[in-house]
């Protein structure tokens, strides 16, 4: 029997579309240097943790010690001793409540991961999201810098839908893989191409764009040969082409440029999740040096992940003998002690996120200190365990920026999330009046 125009052969494209797959992740683009401004650039951090933190009722009698969001609001806020740790950035900080993604409070708890900074929607069985907030940024800040982000978690990789490890989504809405190495980040960061001479290097760049353009030449011939729908499925993976096409011609306009030099005896780079208060600050170290150098202006750091998976989840257990982050986030239904036990946990990542402001602060620039000129978002994408509604949220740093702290701000669910995002953008150098769902701007940031 004859084969029709556009009857493929399923096996010889998926060999195309593995030889364009089988191209190694690279997010080292950025134009060639030199092009960066003059002042102090601005940058952008978000750390997330999941499982919500402990809210003890008001009628509880651990409500005033250990409740995550403070009592009273406003400029006359009292933290509890849950959030003590970050009382010395009082006056550079805010503390949010009552703020959510409206498509966020239809899932179960534990699926929010997935859209803290994109406020996507995940419902469907197909399995689409949307740009992350920070990849947002690293779009436009990205231009200027080798990386134009640094993607960590504690979990490494991508996990899966409900369950990702990583909270940064390209633009076609695909999880960005995390980093969990600190040598290997540091070494991707500062050692270059390793041993690979320039020459060796620039010749496999080389191969690599040759293959990519073999496979886009093959697609635009395909695309003729199809229906609507499966134009649209091809277009999908195009967008995944053209993106490993910029990641190459990033690479190599950088590729002739020095990296600073950093040493890595500063760092302990030997340091593994089995040391949770150790291995969290070296993740929070190589995000400040990323800053520091100009190596990147966006960083993402997922501390756990959802639901009790993945090495994080012992956090509590090795640092403070607890039970492991899931347990405690559920401890609380019928134990006495068990929000206290909780907070303490919470309090613990609130000492290791003060360790982090600490560094940023100290860190002097020309228009102040490199806190002042770094946005840094910490937070949950749930409240209690599977209450995907008053985000726990403290937006740090940026006053050079023009942002305004010493406030605990309350809002309604009628405001989204995605209106502070907006006007995190436009304080990042992004021309834009949306962002997923927003309706406008954030009143009390600015």
């Amino acid at each position: 029997m004859s084969q029709k125009p556009w009857h493929l052969n399923r096996r010889t494209f998926l060999h195309g579309t593995g030889v364009a797959l089988a191209l190694p992740m690279l997010e080292c683009m950025a134009k060639p240097a030199g092009t960066r401004p003059k002042s102090t650039p601005p940058r952008l951090c978000c750390v997330f943790f999941a499982n919500g933190v402990s809210l003890p009722p008001v009628d509880h009698a651990d409500h005033k010690k250990w409740n995550w969001f403070p009592l009273g609001e406003g400029a006359d806020y009292r933290l509890t001793q849950t959030l003590k740790p970050l009382e010395p950035f009082r006056q550079d900080m805010t503390i949010l409540g009552g703020l959510s993604h409206p498509l966020g409070r239809l899932l179960v708890g534990h699926a929010t991961a997935d859209i803290w900074l994109t406020g996507g929607d995940v419902r469907g069985s197909e399995y689409r999201n949307s740009i992350s907030f920070d990849q947002r940024v690293a779009r436009e800040q990205g231009k200027h810098t080798r990386f134009p982000s640094l993607v960590l978690s504690s979990n490494g990789g991508v996990g899966y839908k409900t369950r990702t490890t990583t909270v940064s989504f390209n633009r076609s809405g695909e999880a960005i893989p995390a980093e969990s190495n600190p040598r290997q980040i540091f070494e991707r960061l500062f050692s270059g191409g390793g041993t690979a001479s320039l020459r060796a290097r620039k010749r496999q760049l080389q191969q690599d764009r040759r293959i990519v353009d073999l496979v886009l030449e093959d697609s635009r011939n395909l695309k003729r040969r199809l229906g609507h729908h499966d134009q649209q499925k091809l277009e999908e993976y195009l967008e995944a082409v053209h993106e490993i096409e910029r990641r190459l011609e990033r690479t190599e306009a950088w590729l002739a440029a020095p990296r600073p030099t950093v040493d890595p005896g500063q760092l302990n780079l030997t340091v593994s999740q089995n040391s949770p208060r150790d291995y969290i600050r070296t993740m929070y170290d190589l995000m400040l040096l990323a800053f520091q150098t100009d190596t990147t202006r966006v960083a993402t750091y997922q501390i756990s992940q959802e639901d009790g998976k993945g090495v994080s989840d012992r956090f509590p257990t090795i640092a403070l003998k607890l039970k492991g982050h899931h347990g405690l986030s559920h401890d609380h239904e019928n134990n006495p002690g068990a929000f206290e036990r909780w907070a303490q946990y919470d309090r613990f990542l609130a000492e290791q996120h003060a360790y982090f402001l600490r560094r940023l602060q100290s860190v002097r620039e020309a228009e102040g200190s490199m806190l002042d000129n770094t946005m840094v978002l910490f937070g949950s994408a749930t409240s209690t365990t599977h209450d995907a509604r008053n985000y726990p949220l403290v937006l740090a740093g940026g006053r050079a920026l023009g942002l305004k702290h010493g406030k605990y701000l309350k809002y309604t669910e009628q405001i989204p999330l995605a209106n502070m995002y907006v006007s995190m953008l436009q304080k990042l150098g992004v021309e834009t009046e949306r962002f997923a769902d927003s309706t406008g701007t954030l009143n009390g940031l600015t």
